[in-house]
């Protein structure tokens, strides 16, 4: 349901098909990681390879022009090359720490959609107290990537990944526990709503579940602000 491929998926997935670098298990899973948050169809490999290709690149290249301007004013200029090496090791930083920033990228895009969507599904089961359909109305009114998010929480129980929506949507909000305590908080709430007997008290944990989301987002803007 993505658009298509991006200019950094495919640099990646080309030079990653000719060159293949080993990557240590520590950093493939950081790196791997981040790709899955992003959204990016590229794997740890992949992407070492296109930060080492985008500095040697640009290093010989630099060397190239310093030679060529060695060959043509008969003088050797230090300035030019060291500039060369100062931008191929910043090219390789950017390239290496690019699924990092795409992450975030994408998790900014979808915390803007947090407040909506607890809205929707605290709309939903005040009136009927079902999390699946709660959460497909949603989606259904959601816009951009946790639109997509909460449409992939139902995907991963029609493949049979999960059995049901409650264990697809806990293994969904592990990834915002760090980043969004208050969005995994206020959806724990809502579960925990549908075991209460009472009417009352359920309509009043749903409430509870939007006003930890407000409160959580209010105080992430008052330190923004400070």
């Amino acid at each position: 349901m993505l658009p298509g491929l991006g200019r950094y998926e495919r640099w990646a997935k080309s030079l990653g098909s000719i060159v293949k670098m080993k990557v240590s298990e520590k950093d493939r899973t950081r790196i791997e990681k981040d790709l899955a948050e992003a959204h990016v169809e590229v794997n740890a490999s992949q992407a070492v390879t296109l930060a080492a290709v985008a500095m040697l690149l640009i290093f010989f290249l630099s060397i190239a022009v310093t030679a060529a301007v060695y060959y043509t004013t008969g003088k050797l200029s230090l300035l030019l090359g060291f500039l060369g090496v100062l931008v191929s090791i910043f090219a390789l930083y950017y390239a290496y720490t690019l699924p990092r920033r795409l992450a975030n990228i994408w998790k900014l895009k979808a915390s803007s959609q947090m407040v909506p969507a607890i809205l929707y599904v605290v709309i939903y089961m005040k009136h009927t107290s079902n999390l699946e359909r709660a959460v497909e109305f949603a989606a259904q009114h959601l816009e951009g990537p946790l639109a997509l998010d909460f449409k992939k929480i139902f995907y991963d129980v029609e493949i049979g990944k999960f059995s049901t929506i409650k264990q697809s949507l806990d293994n969904y909000l592990e990834k915002w526990r760090e980043y969004a305590p208050e969005f995994v908080e206020a959806f724990h709430l809502i579960e925990s709503s549908l075991y209460e007997p009472q009417e009352v008290r359920r309509v009043q944990i749903l409430e509870k579940a939007l006003q930890v989301i407000l409160d959580g987002i209010y105080e992430k803007m008052l330190k923004y602000s400070r």
